[in-house]
Order: structure tokens, then sequence, then C-alpha cells
């Protein structure tokens, strides 16, 4: 819910176009759906097709239709802040997000707002919910476990994980203009200034400043080598899906999160990207069934996941739902021990083999401490009730769409 609002926040004005729903009489538009697929990552660089009849942009679609409700209902309930306190987001928000264009300062305290007004909604019936449970974490995942496995779908799985590189004429090219740019860094010049200059990344405006994260925050290669710079260090030319970058490690904080900053330059992934990564998938994989390979010694020798790859590609359990519900589909209807078909994820722009480790059945939840027992329960009691809000307010107010080939439905 609130990644959605705040991709709103994207949008500069709300100009006259196609209206693809109305909910309670309020219009969504297809700018803000194709915002949202851009915040999921569907159109990093450009590459994605954005075409109303796609199952992605009527997933979108619905997002947009359930906060709407949800932002309905909080404002209904008394839960809208007042003038002071939407000033307050306001100039909050500016100073994490500093501006680097003229923006629309109304449009933007107004979807700041709305999004305070559903959190508040929402974690109100969370809290009621929470107070309901009498049960310890264990006892709630054992006695729930139908509502466990379709929030969540929790499966010990292994993945090999090849990311979707680009390569074509323009690469070699920004590559050594990226060497250079490295090397006038090292001679003295300014990162931040040649960030500013060069770099095709939003952060360019704060000189390539990224803040803080931690694992698994970032595409895998440039976390991998962001983690392996020392303080002041600026890497080698780094690829990733999103295009070639210059990494400088900024500090080292407390908590085991990293600052950093990065100079990119975008090379867009093309079909014989694509197309070359699932070759090497379906040549790995003919491997491993062919015994030629065991799983874990491919995870270890092709994997660009190095945090699972020195383990023999092993994830743990993975809460999959929550995760990539590419991977949930493909782990679906796996047998344990056995191998998915080479999975593309649009949303990370990679390609993986997943191998089900262990069954959701046998899952013993002895063998995971209280924090994370209980870091599953909420999540589950979130979704619940998420889902409970939304369904109850679909029965109440009318939602209608427009959408192409598709007509004029009520709900």
């Amino acid at each position: 819910m609130t990644a959605l609002l705040v991709s709103i926040l994207l949008t500069v004005f709300i100009p006259l176009e196609k209206i693809v729903a109305v909910v309670d009489n309020s219009p969504i538009l297809h700018s803000e759906v194709e915002q949202v697929l851009v915040q999921m990552g569907l159109d990093p660089i450009g590459s994605y097709e954005i075409d109303s009849q796609t199952p992605d942009y009527y997933d979108a679609l619905e997002e947009l239709i359930d906060t709407r409700l949800i932002v309905n209902a909080a404002v209904s309930a008394g839960y809208y802040p007042t003038d002071d306190e939407i000033l307050a987001l306001l100039e909050e928000h500016l100073e994490l997000n500093p501006p680097g264009y003229d923006v629309n300062l109304e449009y933007i305290s107004e979807v700041l707002a709305d999004n305070q007004a559903a959190q508040i909604f929402i974690f109100r019936k969370v809290q009621a919910a929470m107070q309901d449970m009498p049960l310890s974490s264990e006892a709630y995942l054992l006695a729930n476990a139908d509502l466990v496995e379709e929030i969540i779908m929790p499966r010990h799985i292994g993945w090999i994980y090849l990311p979707i590189l680009p390569s074509g004429p323009e690469f070699d090219e920004v590559v050594e203009e990226m060497l250079q740019l490295r090397e006038r860094i090292l001679s003295g010049e300014s990162f931040e200034e040649l960030a500013m200059e060069y770099s095709d990344d939003g952060s360019a405006r704060n000189g390539g400043y990224l803040g803080s994260f931690g694992p698994g925050e970032m595409t895998y290669a440039f976390e991998d080598a962001a983690f392996a710079l020392e303080t002041g260090e600026i890497s080698e030319p780094v690829v990733t899906p999103f295009g070639i970058h210059i990494i400088r490690l900024d500090n080292r904080n407390e908590d085991g999160t990293i600052e950093a900053s990065h100079i990119l330059r975008v090379v867009p992934v093309d079909p014989d990207d694509i197309e070359s990564t699932v070759a090497e998938a379906e040549s790995i994989l003919s491997d491993i069934r062919n015994s030629l390979l065991s799983f874990e010694d491919a995870a270890r020798i092709y994997s660009r996941d190095m945090s699972s790859s020195e383990n023999g590609g092993d994830m743990g359990m993975v809460p999959l739902k929550l995760w990539m519900y590419e991977i949930a589909t493909a782990a679906q209807g796996l047998e344990i021990g056995s191998c998915s078909e080479p999975v593309i994820l649009e949303s990370s722009g990679a390609v993986a083999i997943i191998r089900l480790q262990e069954d959701a059945g046998e899952i013993d939840w002895n063998l995971y401490n209280e924090a994370e027992r209980s870091g599953l329960v909420q999540q589950v009691i979130y979704q619940d009730t998420y889902n409970s809000v939304v369904d109850s307010l679909r029965n109440e107010k009318p939602v209608i769409y427009f959408l192409e080939n598709d007509g004029t439905s009520a709900n």
C-alpha cells in the first residue's frame, strides 16, 4: 500500500487523460498505473512495454483500487491529518527527497496525507487483530497452517541466480567511458561533480549518494561489489541489469548497513541478452538433470548471488509470496529435491533455477527463534487483515472499470 501511494509522488501534475477505473466517484488514471509498474521494477530502463491488457497492468490497477478504497475509508473514520501535520509530512519528504525540478507541492501534500491516513487506518485494524490472538507464535503458525500457506507460502528453497546483463555495441564504449571516469576520480576530480554531470540515475542530483542499505536491498552484483570495498574506495566498473556503475563506499555503519554513492550509465538489455541468459540456465539445468553436476556445485560455480552460492544456493526458509511471485509460481508444483525450469524474474532482471529443499508441511517451527516466528505471524495477520478490509470495502463501495476490449464493468 505505502509503496503504491509513494509512487504517485513521481507525477508532477494530473493531465486530462484516460481514466481506467473509478472508485467511489474517484478516478484512477492510466498514468498512475504506469507509475506503479515503474515502482514495481517492471520498467527500470524503459524496456518494458506498458500494455493495459497484461496481467501486470491489471494487478497494478487492482492495487491502486485497493489503496483508494482504504484511503476513502480512513478519511471517513477521521484519520486524516491536520494542516500542521501535513506541512510536517511535506517538509520531511522534501528533506529526504530534494526535488530536482518543479513539483506540484499541493499534490504531493495530498498524497502524503492520504498515505498517513491509510497507514493509521490499517494499523488500528491490525492492532485489534493482534490483541485477539491469545496463542503463542508457534501455536498460531500451527493452528493457521492454511492461512500461512495462502499468504506466505513458506518454502525451504535453493536457487541459481543469473542476472540478465546488457551487451550490444554500446557496452564496450560505456565500459571504456566508465574506466576513464574512474581514472579522473582517482586523479583528484570530484566524484560528486562527475556524478551530477554523467550519471543517468536520479541520485545524480545528490552527487550520486544512495544513502544507507543492507544485505538484500540492492541488485546482487551491485551489493556484492559495494560490500567488498574499503571505505573511500572506488570500484572498477560493475555490470548489473540496469547498466554499468562506478561505486564508492562512503561508510560502514554499526548496524551492518553501508552508505555508498555511484555513477550509473544505462545500457539497456535487449531480447538477445534475455535469450542468451535463458540458454545459459537451460544448459546448467541439463547438466544437473543428467547428473553431470550437482545443484550445489552448479550454484557455487554459476550463481551470481554471492550470499547463497557459497552455501550451494541454499536460501533457507523463504516466504515466497512476500518475496517474488515468479518464484512462488515456479515452486508451486515442485517435488522435494526437484528443480524448476528457468524462470525469468522481470522485477529483478534475472533468470533463476529453483530447487525445493523442503516441503511446507515439513516445517518445524521450533527451528526458528521467537523473533523470526513473531515476524511471520505479524506478516500473516497484517495481510489477512488487509485482505479482509479490502474485501469488505469492495462489497460496500462501487468500482467501475474502463479497460480496452473489456467494456465497462462494475464491481
